[in-house]
C-alpha cells in the first residue's frame, strides 16, 4: 500500500532484500529491451515485468542487487517512492517549479509515521532526480553497501 509522503517521518534502506522477493518489478519498454535476453522477464497485458524464481527476483543474490547501474530498473532505484504527475494534495511536492506527488510503500519495514524529518526532503528530491533522468544512481535512497571486510571475510565471500 502507498501513502503520501507527507505522512512519514522517515525511511532508510537497510538492504533487507524484502522489496525484490515481495515486490513486482515492472519495467519501462526501454528497460524491457535492455534485459529481454537474459529471460527473466515477462509481459502480462501490455506491461513489462521481471518474472520471479521460486518468489523471488532472478538477479536478486542474498539481499544484494546484481542489477546495477543503467541495467537497475527505475522502479528498484526509487523503491519504496513512487512518483506521479497527479494525486492527493497531501503527495505533493515542488521541485524547480513543477509539482510532482510523491508516495512511499509502507510494506518497507524500515517506513516510520509521522511529521517529515529534514532529511525526507533530501530522500525525495534525489528519488525525483533520478525519475527525471537527472541523476542516474541513487545514494541517499539506497542502502550504503562501502563496509570494510577483513581478509578472511573477502577470501569466504570469493569463494
Amino acid at each position: 500500500m502507498k501513502v503520501p509522503w507527507r505522512r512519514i517521518k522517515y525511511w532508510k534502506c537497510e538492504a533487507c532484500g524484502k522489496c525484490c522477493s515481495e515486490y513486482r518489478v515492472p519495467l519501462t519498454f526501454y528497460e524491457y529491451l535492455k534485459l529481454k535476453d537474459s529471460g527473466f522477464v515477462e509481459e502480462k497485458g501490455g506491461r513489462y515485468f521481471i518474472k520471479k524464481i521460486g518468489g523471488k527476483c532472478p538477479f536478486q543474490v542474498g539481499n544484494i542487487c546484481l542489477l546495477q547501474g543503467e541495467l537497475k530498473p527505475l522502479a528498484c532505484k526509487l523503491f519504496p517512492f513512487s512518483i506521479r504527475k497527479k494525486g492527493k494534495e497531501e503527495a505533493l511536492f515542488e521541485y524547480e517549479g513543477e509539482e510532482y506527488y510523491v508516495y512511499v510503500d509502507i510494506g518497507c519495514d524500515n517506513v516510520i509515521f509521522g511529521k517529515p524529518m529534514p532529511i525526507m526532503y533530501k530522500l525525495i528530491r534525489e528519488a525525483i532526480e533520478i525519475y527525471l533522468g537527472k541523476k542516474r544512481e541513487p545514494e541517499l535512497i539506497t542502502a550504503d553497501l562501502s563496509i570494510k571486510f577483513t581478509g578472511r571475510e573477502k577470501a569466504r565471500m570469493i569463494s
